[in-house]
């Protein structure tokens, strides 16, 4: 069973984050109303994929514990725009917003454990790259399957009708990859009734 002190020490340790920054992002967020609430007592309340989406985007940053319920916000937000390759997949065919998105891929890549951990050469072999840039706050979620790659670009809601948006000289970025998300993935599952 995937506790919420699990969850945080599996982000802490895939994220390569102290365990003392996760823990105290995590309680901000459930503050915040965005991950389930602990059951009192003794107790061990099961986490959600949705709690591992809002943990990893809040912790990718490394930034300040206070910012976390902020960071969450803004990018789980951000809505399917499109996929850049291929205009016959829809563009939330992940997910409608990036925290749903992410919820889905933690849930996905334990299931496809093989297929995932396959080498390049194989035709099987599947990948996951995630990107999350600012100050403009945008994420792509690059799946690689059948031997192509499909991006699906998450941005503001206001951008769709603007279009593309200039950029200024600084630009952040922070990326995580399967393993992440199948670490997190299956720590949850093991919390999840199938």
């Amino acid at each position: 069973m995937a506790s919420q002190k699990q969850l945080v020490a599996v982000v802490a340790e895939t994220m390569g984050v102290p365990i003392e920054s996760v823990t105290v992002i995590d309680r901000y967020l459930a503050e915040a109303g965005l991950r389930t609430r602990a059951l009192r007592g003794r107790g061990q309340t099961p986490m959600t994929y949705r709690d591992g989406a809002h943990l990893i985007i809040a912790t990718a940053w490394e930034a300040n514990p206070k910012d976390a319920v902020a960071l969450v916000t803004k990018f789980g937000q951000l809505q399917a725009l499109q996929v850049a390759e291929d205009s016959s997949i829809a563009e939330d065919a992940l997910g409608a917003t990036f925290a749903e998105a992410l919820a889905n891929s933690l849930e996905s890549v334990p299931e496809h454990r093989q297929q995932f951990g396959a080498h390049e050469d194989n035709p099987d072999h599947m990948s996951l790259r995630v990107v999350m840039r600012q100050p403009h706050s945008e994420a792509d979620i690059i799946l690689h399957k059948d031997g192509r790659k499909h991006t699906f670009q998450y941005r503001q809601h206001w951008d769709r009708d603007r279009g593309h948006v200039a950029k200024g000289d600084l630009s952040r970025s922070a990326e995580f990859t399967q393993i992440t998300l199948g670490f997190v993935g299956e720590s949850i599952a093991d919390g999840v009734d199938r």
